[in-house]
């Protein structure tokens, strides 16, 4: 009898072992004694503050083209709210964003964008640019502009 409680207590462990994880915790920081101290630290403000919801994209217009010291084209986009999962293309091609202008109103209130794409090389020939974004809050809807560019 004793033999099969130690068989059944030996099996029982080796259960219990086999089917356990060991979690070892590891320490903040590291083992070399050194340490990083944060000092001076100063920060500016542009002045633009929050004091609301953001407007939704309520327009998109394409303001015009032109082409850069590099000779890439640059299309500018007007953008009224605030969007995301923006969507630049030129000859169905994506196009980089390349600068922003915030632009604002009463009390340094962020209401527009102004938006400079960089679609490439300029090409001879007629071009397509096509832009989209949704609005980053409700009713989250996607406003689009497209337009047609000759490049002579």
């Amino acid at each position: 009898m004793l033999k099969k409680i130690r068989r059944a207590l030996a099996l029982t462990l080796a259960f219990v072992m086999m089917f356990s994880m060991t979690a070892f915790a590891a320490e903040k920081g590291n083992d070399k004694g050194t340490d990083i101290k944060l000092d001076n630290v100063e920060y500016t403000h542009d002045g633009v503050t929050a004091r609301g919801p953001a407007p939704t994209v309520s327009s998109v217009k394409i303001e015009g083209a032109y082409i850069d010291n590099s000779g890439d084209v640059i299309v500018v986009v007007y953008v009224v709210g605030y969007g995301h999962n923006e969507i630049a293309k030129w000859d169905g091609r994506s196009a980089t964003l390349e600068d922003e202008d915030l632009i604002t109103g009463t009390g340094n209130v962020v209401y527009a964008f102004r938006q400079y794409w960089n679609c490439g090389p300029a090409v001879v020939g007629t071009h397509t640019f096509t832009y989209s974004t949704t609005s980053i809050n409700f009713p989250h809807n996607t406003v689009s502009a497209n337009a047609q560019f000759t490049v002579s």
